[in-house]
């Protein structure tokens, strides 16, 4: 028994073995400077990924891909640190206010941030519509600032969310300005599974989608992503044009067709882009 009142499973090859669903493969596994310990933490923390709740120690260990042993000392420091509660009553966790932390941190670490909000404001104070900043990670793209519509709110879309890059306006309009190897790398890890019945998932079309953008100027999706939905997005470049982000409107198709969202809303997100494109002033993350 821990001091939670817990017992552990025994598992004598703990520490010699990572199976974690959402964590490192056999070559993070075969890195020296690899520390195990602390991917099994952060898999404990991934467990809470929005469509769970409050979580027992073996759902807990089960969703990591941890042994019941290591879920419990990982969760106890956890609990410890702050960054999950436990309901002594029912024995099980949630993350706390805490784990926001990094977010802010990272938001307010970077000019991004900074400098995009005001000319997301006037974006969406010119259309009326939602516009938001995502950034690409891997084969997804996150959002890290969203200005609602004052005619629609969406509370399923949030700041941290995650979506498929290949068939959102504000993924493929970085993917298109990557050089074409990087593109084509992430297009090789990702799974272009349909999202709703007019999801593109044959690569040569979203290809083909990537070099329409590259002329335009901007990417356009229609109820790729949700039904019901338009979207375009325009890329944030750096200094040597290279996407730092991109920029994007979505609203609904009972407001707008594809021909009027092209002809209205495709030039708000280009020259939102370019003004915080330049005001970035050749800013590089890294």
């Amino acid at each position: 028994m821990d001091s939670q009142g817990e017992a552990a499973a025994p598992d004598p090859m703990e520490e010699d073995m990572v199976v974690m669903k959402k964590g490192a493969g056999a070559a993070a596994r075969e890195d020296a400077l690899f520390i195990n310990s602390l991917a099994k933490g952060l898999s404990v923390l991934k467990a809470f990924d929005g469509d769970w709740d409050a979580l027992g120690l073996s759902e807990i260990a089960g969703r990591s891909g941890i042994s019941m042993g290591a879920a419990q000392r990982i969760t106890h420091t956890l609990v410890r640190l702050g960054y999950l509660r436990k309901d002594d009553r029912t024995r099980r966790y949630r993350l706390s206010a805490r784990t926001l932390d990094f977010a802010y941190h990272y938001l307010h670490a970077s000019p991004l941030y900074e400098v995009s909000i005001p000319f997301v404001a006037s974006a969406r104070d010119e259309c009326r519509e939602t516009v938001n900043v995502a950034e690409l990670d891997g084969p997804e793209v996150v959002a890290v600032i969203r200005m609602p519509s004052q005619r629609y709110m969406n509370p399923t879309s949030t700041i941290g969310r995650r979506l498929p890059a290949f068939c959102t306006a504000g993924g493929r309009a970085q993917l298109a300005w990557l050089p074409p190897a990087e593109a084509a790398n992430i297009l090789d890890r990702t799974e272009f599974l349909p999202r709703t019945p007019h999801t593109l998932t044959d690569r040569a079309d979203v290809e083909k989608r990537l070099e329409l953008a590259q002329r335009e100027g901007y990417a356009m999706v229609v109820e790729e992503v949700n039904q019901g939905e338009i979207a375009l997005a325009a890329p944030i470049l750096d200094g040597n044009g290279r996407p730092l982000a991109a920029v994007g409107v979505s609203t609904s198709t009972a407001d707008w067709t594809a021909d009027s969202a092209r002809e209205r809303l495709a030039p708000v997100v280009m020259q939102t882009a370019r003004l915080i494109s330049r005001s970035l002033k050749g800013w590089k993350p890294f």
